[in-house]
């Protein structure tokens, strides 16, 4: 496993390994038409790209395939952390969410935040997050639960 910063060159894998983890991995807690939803963001490719070129992205890649993703964006808010389903459970998503949180210390962050989704909320509470908040977002209409979460570092 390599982990690295993001380049432009991976927008086009890294959406594959965002859309792979939704329609894969959050089927199990999410119906039907959220998934649908949640799965057709971005629609333009260049904001994405955008997006991920914020603060600091790191992706794991396997030989030359991207396993996983995520971003520090600002200094004490990890987002954008997936895995795709044929790389979950093996590390991927741990070993990022480490080298993010080493970054965060460096940059004087004592306290990160983030909002999980009902499948990553067991992830962050293994890396020592506690939940704040249960909450609900909506996405063209429909809601979606997810849980403000914060870990002193």
């Amino acid at each position: 496993m390599l982990i690295r910063n993001y380049q432009v060159s991976d927008a086009k894998a890294i959406l594959y390994v965002y859309k792979n983890a939704i329609m894969e991995i959050a089927s199990q807690a999410y119906d039907r038409k959220q998934i649908e939803i949640w799965s057709s963001y971005p629609k333009d490719i260049d904001q994405f790209t955008k997006r991920l070129s914020m603060g600091i992205t790191l992706v794991a890649v396997d030989g030359n395939k991207v396993a996983a993703f995520g971003q520090l964006n600002p200094a004490n808010h990890i987002d954008l952390l997936f895995t795709a389903k044929d790389y979950s459970r093996q590390g991927y998503a741990t070993a990022i969410y480490q080298q993010l949180e080493d970054e965060a210390l460096r940059q004087g962050v004592s306290c990160l935040y983030t909002e999980a989704s009902i499948i990553s909320k067991y992830f962050f509470i293994k890396q020592g997050f506690t939940i704040i908040e249960p909450e609900t977002v909506l996405l063209r209409g429909v809601g979606f639960e997810r849980f403000r979460m914060e870990k002193v570092i």
